[in-house]
């Protein structure tokens, strides 16, 4: 499945909605080049899915497999 920056997703297995906010490598929907450099440091694999979530008022964020997570309606 094809995500695009800004989509609402939400893993397979449940949990909260969260927000993509880009896809490491990809340079359509690409993160900042700082950004995805620190990911790809860090070994993340491109096309890895980063998102962001609010969880009692605070900023959360992780980093997905498409195959973790589906589009949200």
């Amino acid at each position: 499945m094809e995500f695009s920056k800004g989509d609402i997703v939400q893993l397979k297995s449940g949990g909260p909605k969260m927000t993509v906010k880009g896809i490491v490598g990809d340079s359509v929907q690409t993160l900042s080049r700082m950004e995805n450099k620190a990911y790809k440091i860090h070994g993340v694999e491109e096309g890895t899915v980063i998102c962001e979530w609010f969880l009692n008022n605070e900023l959360k964020s992780g980093q997905f497999q498409p195959e973790m997570i589906i589009k949200s309606e």
